[in-house]
């Protein structure tokens, strides 16, 4: 457990929000609650936080709303969206929004500590990660032990997945960086060029690089700096 990690919380009902709150709060987080965007504006102003856990059906702009436009402020930003929502297009449209993770309500506490611990580690781990360097011009990643060649492809993809709002491409996305059909075909072809691209990273010094996100796409796990020359 992380005391620095920062919470905020923004859910319409009351008695939830404060269980979520006391929840997270007893385990030694800091955690700020809002019943909408429009308070969750105020908190932000105040102070900077590591998760939002949004709902999605909120009063005024939606979870998934909020989640987009936060994430375009700020990547890392790890955002988990916790709603009854449970179908596979709402799933589907909570990672395209920004959501990092996507629980369904009820969730007990017990899950939700594990979740907020998994992230606390990641952002301890950020907070230290070595610098990475994709450079477009000789199409190379230089990481912690050597520099690595790439194919042009490799590098579009790694640099679309830096430039995306949560540092994640659905897979029609990336099949489209690459000239592939968007069919079954490619898709496994995709998942080759994936693991090509994962151990390229360990080869630089990465060990985790590049998640699969079930059932839609790709993320990517570390901080790469972009540079031209």
């Amino acid at each position: 457990m992380d005391p620095n990690l920062k919470i905020a919380i923004v859910e319409d009902n009351a008695d939830l929000r404060a269980l979520l709150i006391r929840g997270l709060s007893n385990a030694g987080y800091f955690v700020k609650g809002a019943e909408s965007a429009e308070q969750l504006e105020e908190i932000f102003s105040l102070d900077s936080f590591n998760v939002l856990i949004a709902d999605v059906n909120l009063p005024g702009e939606s979870g998934f709303d909020i989640a987009a436009r936060y994430k375009r402020q700020n990547a890392y930003l790890t955002v988990v969206m916790l709603t009854a929502r449970a179908s596979e297009e709402d799933k589907v449209a909570g990672y395209e929004s920004g959501a990092d993770i996507y629980l369904t309500k009820p969730v007990s506490n017990t899950e939700l500590l594990a979740v907020i611990g998994s992230i606390s580690r990641r952002v301890i781990a950020q907070s230290v990660a070595p610098e990475i360097l994709l450079n477009l011009k000789s199409l190379t990643l230089t990481g912690p032990l050597k520099t690595v060649d790439l194919g042009k492809q490799e590098a579009s993809m790694i640099k679309a997945l830096c430039e995306s709002p949560s540092f994640n491409l659905p897979y029609f996305r990336l099949l489209e960086i690459c000239n592939d059909d968007l069919d079954e075909v490619a898709k496994g072809g995709l998942e080759v060029r994936i693991t090509r691209l994962r151990k390229k990273f360990v080869e630089a010094g990465v060990e985790k690089s590049i998640r699969a996100l079930r059932g839609n796409g790709y993320q990517l796990l570390v901080d790469v700096q972009i540079v031209l020359q």
